[in-house]
């Protein structure tokens, strides 16, 4: 009984002396402590007693020591998250978390990519509304609040609008749903885009594809019309200016052209003659005249002047 005893005491007094030694060091027990990297801020928490709630200030970057019985301290980022909701296991999460949602009457399924950040002003409002850090944020709020909202703007489209003109709209139509509903807390969404095309049933997908190798065939078709437009405008157009450049010389050549003319050719054929005569049966023909109008007759007037 007596060695029971002596055992009792001496774990008592070793409780004793670490608590002892403890506090003198500053560090009392229940005493917890967390790392806030660069990047992030804490927001310290009173889980009991009249002041129980979040605290007002933020606590920035560094070690900050709490009580583990009585506080908590979440961590929040302070620069901007990127999430993508995939039916791929490879990125994101390990499970599907594409986003299904409904638009002229059928299924749509798609990859959403999305980028927020938190205003660490507003962190306290956040986590008083929701009372989640940003990862539990992430997993529940972020995805279910992103499903209504492209439930709630596609679902006057069709099918083809969603991969074809009015996907920008739909998606600039999804942030500010989302900036609607968490901009009062303090979280702003960045953009909100499709990782990859949206999938579709089978046959909505052979229509869609009908539908743009159409559109496609009739955009080659119109090209080539005015491809074919263009290029007999520039042959009328050239034959109308060689119409014109024919007219214009014809107007411009006069009776001194002519004999201009004339006297070239008769010049030529002088640089052309050999000086020798040619040689016709029964003696020598005649000396060549080179005047071009030689051997014409010439009218009575002319001969008398």
């Amino acid at each position: 009984m007596k060695i029971e005893s002596y055992r009792f005491l001496s774990v008592a007094g070793l409780s004793a002396a670490l608590a002892i030694f403890a506090s003198a060091c500053g560090v009392l027990p229940g005493t917890s402590s967390k790392l806030i990297p660069p990047g992030y801020v804490g927001l310290k928490i009173e889980l009991y007693g009249k002041n129980r709630g979040v605290q007002n200030a933020t606590i920035n970057t560094g070690r900050v020591w709490y009580n583990g019985y009585t506080e908590e301290v979440v961590i929040f980022p302070a620069h901007v998250q990127y999430y993508i909701l995939t039916a791929s296991t490879d990125e994101g999460s390990a499970k599907d978390e594409s986003i299904t949602f409904g638009a002229g009457g059928t299924s749509v399924n798609a990859d959403v990519s999305l980028s927020y950040f938190f205003n660490t002003d507003k962190i306290k409002d956040f986590y008083g509304k929701y009372l989640k850090d940003p990862d539990e944020f992430k997993a529940t709020l972020v995805r279910s609040e992103t499903r209504n909202c492209f439930n709630q703007w596609a679902t006057g489209l069709n099918p083809e609008d969603i991969v074809g003109s009015k996907q920008t709209e739909l998606l600039k139509n999804i942030q500010i749903c989302l900036n609607d509903k968490f901009s009062l807390v303090g979280v702003t969404f960045e953009s909100v885009g499709f990782v990859s095309k949206p999938r579709f049933d089978k046959a909505i997908e052979a229509q869609i594809t009908a539908r743009f190798q159409a559109e496609q065939q009739a955009i080659a078709s119109k090209a080539q019309l005015e491809v074919s437009q263009a290029e007999a405008k520039r042959k009328i157009a050239e034959a109308r200016g060689d119409a014109e450049v024919a007219r214009i010389q014809a107007a411009t050549v006069s009776p001194l052209t002519i004999r201009l003319k004339e006297l070239e050719l008769a010049q030529k054929m002088i640089d052309k003659w050999n000086g020798v005569l040619p040689m016709y049966q029964g003696g020598i023909a005649p000396f060549p005249s080179f005047e071009p109008r030689a051997g014409q007759s010439i009218p009575p007037t002319q001969a008398r002047k």
